[in-house]
């Protein structure tokens, strides 16, 4: 097999090709015909099956390529005064969620961008997405290769590779990303989605934690659990790193909810609420890109 340096070298080169709003769309209607194939995405949730438990729904697969389908207007733009375009390659170091690989890889394909997934797991079903959607492009004579899939890369060796991207993309742990962060020098961007902070002061909430348990179970979320018996403590934890994307309180103490809605640093707060109602990657399109401005004399 190749090595990793080799393969990211064949990487489709961006300027190669250019977005036509009606060709994207037609590569994204059949990818979800080709998605829609329920015994080759059964094959590979069985082969990531002998490693760790799949909780991934071919149904939440399908809904979530249609909704860019049912996208018109690219971010991505061309005009004689100004340029909006992609990056160019971009690199997601993750747990392997396969929900995040789907959002993503749409996300890239419709601003012009390539993408390199550095799962952690569930190596079989995000090779199908990515390859699928690579084999369409590739017939429809729009692009080589859009996006690869590598499994079980350290942080250390993918920062060592930064010179292929122009843009990495942290998705998970803020504590892990802090110390991925501090050996990058090309621009990083971070989600805290798939990791939730709940703090639970009240045993009375049992019913909407068992939601909470049986959602993070079913979409591969991590929580991290605090109770009361340390506040200060927990406060100074998650306060240590960048700004945490999703708290969950669970109490009837209104000085309590008032301390942590005044001090914990957050940029969504949930008291006594379920907080995946609308929980979901919190990166748009307009992120993968960036603007020129082109001035003549």
């Amino acid at each position: 097999m190749e090595d990793l340096q080799t393969r990211l070298n064949k990487l489709t080169d961006t300027s190669k090709y250019r977005l036509k709003a009606n060709v994207v769309k037609e590569i994204l209607e059949e990818f979800k015909r080709q998605m829609s194939k329920k015994e080759t995405f059964k094959q590979a949730i069985e082969i990531d099956e002998k490693h760790h438990p799949v909780h991934v729904s071919h149904e939440k697969i399908l809904e979530m390529i249609d909704e860019f389908i049912a996208l018109d207007n690219l971010n991505v733009k061309y005009t004689p005064n100004t340029i909006r375009d992609g990056y160019g390659n971009l690199c997601v170091s993750y747990n392997g969620d396969p929900y995040v690989t789907l959002r993503l890889l749409l996300m890239a394909f419709r601003t012009h961008n390539n993408i390199v997934f550095f799962s952690k797991k569930f190596y079989a079903i995000n090779t199908k997405i990515v390859e699928t959607l690579n084999m369409i492009a590739k017939k429809k004579n729009y692009a080589e290769r859009i996006a690869m899939v590598e499994f079980d890369v350290i942080d250390g060796v993918i920062a060592n590779l930064q010179t292929f991207f122009h843009k990495m993309i942290f998705v998970g742990d803020k504590r892990d990303y802090v110390q991925m962060k501090k050996k990058f020098v090309i621009p990083t961007m971070y989600a805290g989605f798939g990791n939730v902070d709940v703090f639970i002061e009240s045993k009375e909430f049992k019913e909407l934690l068992l939601d909470i348990n049986q959602f993070a179970r079913d979409n591969n979320i991590k929580i991290n659990y605090y109770d009361d018996t340390q506040i200060e403590d927990t406060l100074t934890f998650i306060n240590r790193f960048e700004l945490t994307d999703c708290f969950v309180l669970l109490s009837k103490n209104t000085d309590l909810i008032y301390k942590f809605i005044s001090e914990v640093k957050a940029k969504n707060i949930y008291i006594n609420k379920n907080p995946f109602e609308n929980y979901k990657l919190n990166i748009t399109e307009k992120e993968l890109t960036y603007k020129k401005n082109i001035v003549m004399g």
